[in-house]
């Protein structure tokens, strides 16, 4: 195949990659995060107010959990209440992902141009263009997990990666002249980092100055001398001050426009980011060890990229091999690098731990994998592949189980066309080490878009009550457990104009747990799994199917009897009348 086909290809892939962000963005059943509801929350009440500010919730504790910006971008996006669409609150988040992974494809084609020949494992000049190379930067963004489920969502994640990246993307754009700077870009990255913190948390000045610093110090192109002493650590420190200091006078303006700056101080500054960063008696326990600990975080570019895990530690391993040949990074390359490790070194010290924190690095790691791919070994490319091959079977196996639990045929030829078809690159891919690379993208594509498939239905008519159900119920209140708060938004959008009737509580499993709720309203959700009764003295209204995760029982026995572990249904009743 000639050069321009390949291209031709990559950029197929690339934009396959990015219109399947669009496939069941209104669905209920998408990679996902909890806090989505909460944030959806807040601003669905905030819009009712009809005021910008002060942001709104009908819980004390889960109101100022985030600065405003992210909470008006949904009543904008949401027409104020008036296009309540799950699709519709989260397209920005999908816009500013696909303006994430444009930034990468640039960066990543002019960081080739730029690499001298032979610069890549030895290879000549010219074996992957650098239009190659931008389109599998924007790809492997685009693919991994965290993208997927962080960047998609109605979450910060998307926008304060655009924010927070854009800094270091203009940096590594020009690093000589921008760190030559001693105004406009200060100005300009602190314009940038305070539209983050408006999103985020003012505590980002933090790791962003830390990494403008490190990129002031250590950023210099090959054979040039560090910039050691005092002077050099003064103009960078003063560079990255000015910097944070007008993002967070750009923070502040939340302060001067909300009626209310006490609430902020004590539920968003103290509440949300004070309290995280204190250490307490049990700090060392949980750093050095649990859910929370310091691997979380020095493995989060890892796991972060899901099933593309094997081409980051590939490219991490090719890197260190070039570095070991005398093959040293350029300026630009090395501001990637520092970016990795200003956040990785900076989310170590809070007590609390995830591996999304780490989400504004990972337009950085697919650079990296782009600039290094023909130097990843096949083996990693392989395993990738047999990540896809082995989520795939998963996939199947709960999809072989809807028709036997639903009693209909809810997946179409076309559903195990796609699995046939991603399985078959996958394979083809192991058998012949040139389509190796490109299989192992293809077969993420195809997971993804499997399991996109894998809840269709369910993001559709088979997942909703009947519209008829909906317009005899309007304005009657539902009454629905929940555990944690905000858990129970979702329902807003299931049961459109119906008063959702929040119960803290666990899930009704017995008629005493259902008592609880028709104690507060005549009508009641209860989740039942196949062939369970939904109550025994109250009236079925109307049902519902959803992907479940039946708990109890084994990995053994959720793939021997799918139809039993991996479907759901959901009943509305109404309570026996007296």
């Amino acid at each position: 195949m000639s050069a321009r086909g390949r291209q031709g290809l990559w950029l197929a892939l690339a934009l396959a990659t990015a219109l399947a962000y669009l496939w069941g963005l209104d669905g209920a059943y998408i990679p996902k995060f909890g806090d989505e509801m909460v944030y959806s929350h807040i601003a669905r009440i905030t819009a009712q107010s009809g005021q910008w500010l002060p942001l709104q919730s009908e819980y004390s504790h889960m109101r100022n959990t985030k600065p405003p910006l992210l909470f008006w971008q949904a009543m904008v996006a949401g027409q104020w209440g008036a296009d309540w669409r799950l699709g519709a609150l989260r397209l920005p988040s999908v816009l500013y992902t696909w303006g994430t992974a444009l930034m990468a494809a640039l960066l990543a084609a002019r960081l080739w141009r730029q690499r001298q020949p032979g610069t890549v494992s030895g290879q000549a000049p010219g074996t992957a263009p650098a239009l190659q190379a931008g389109l599998v930067a924007a790809t492997v963004f685009l693919l991994f997990f965290s993208s997927l489920r962080y960047s998609r969502t109605y979450l910060t994640s998307g926008p304060e990666t655009f924010w927070m990246f854009g800094i270091m993307a203009a940096l590594a754009w020009a690093p000589a002249r921008l760190l030559a700077s001693r105004l406009w870009f200060p100005l300009a990255a602190g314009l940038a980092l305070g539209l983050a913190c408006l999103y985020k948390s003012f505590v980002l000045v933090i790791p962003v100055g830390f990494a403008l610093v490190l990129c002031h110090l250590l950023a210099h192109e090959p054979g040039q001398a560090p910039r050691r002493g005092a002077a050099p650590l003064l103009s960078a420190g003063l560079k990255a001050a000015l910097s944070a200091v007008v993002a967070l006078a750009v923070f502040s303006l939340w302060f001067i426009l909300d009626p209310r700056p006490g609430d902020i101080w004590r539920e968003f500054i103290v509440g949300e980011n004070v309290g995280r960063m204190q250490g307490g008696p049990g700090y060392l326990g949980i750093a050095l060890g649990g859910a929370s600990g310091i691997w979380v975080i020095l493995l989060a570019c890892f796991t972060n990229a899901g099933l593309l895990l094997p081409l980051v530690a590939g490219a991490a391993l090719a890197a260190w091999r070039a570095a070991r040949r005398g093959e040293p990074a350029g300026a630009a390359e090395k501001v990637l690098w520092l970016w990795i490790l200003a956040l990785t070194l900076f989310f170590l010290v809070p007590s609390q731990r995830t591996a999304r924190y780490l989400i504004p690095a990972m337009p950085a790691v697919a650079i990296l994998v782009a600039l290094h791919w023909r130097g990843i070994h096949r083996g990693w490319f392989a395993a990738s592949i047999g990540l896809s091959l082995l989520a795939l079977m998963v996939l199947g196996v709960a999809a072989s189980g809807g028709a036997p639990a639903v009693g209909q045929t809810i997946y179409p030829p076309v559903f195990w066309l796609l699995l046939a078809g991603t399985a078959a690159a996958g394979v083809a891919g192991l058998c012949r080490a040139a389509l190796a690379p490109a299989a192992s993208l293809v077969g993420a594509l195809g997971t993804f878009l499997a399991m996109t498939a894998l809840y269709a239905p369910f993001n559709g008519n088979l997942g909703q009550f009947k519209p008829a159900t909906l317009r005899a119920l309007q304005g009657e209140p539902v009454a629905v457990a929940y555990q944690f708060t905000g858990q129970q938004e979702r329902y807003r959008f299931l049961l459109p104009g119906v008063q959702v009737k929040a119960v803290k509580a666990p899930p009704p499993r017995t008629e005493e747990d259902l008592a609880q709720l028709f104690g507060t309203a005549r009508y009641a959700l209860v989740e039942r799994w196949p062939g369970e009764a939904a109550c025994r003295n109250c009236r079925v209204v109307d049902a519902r199917w959803e992907p479940g995760s039946r708990p109890g029982g084994s990995v053994v026995d959720a793939l021997l009897r799918p139809e039993s572990y991996w479907f759901s249904q959901e009943y509305l009743v109404e309570r026996p009348g007296p």
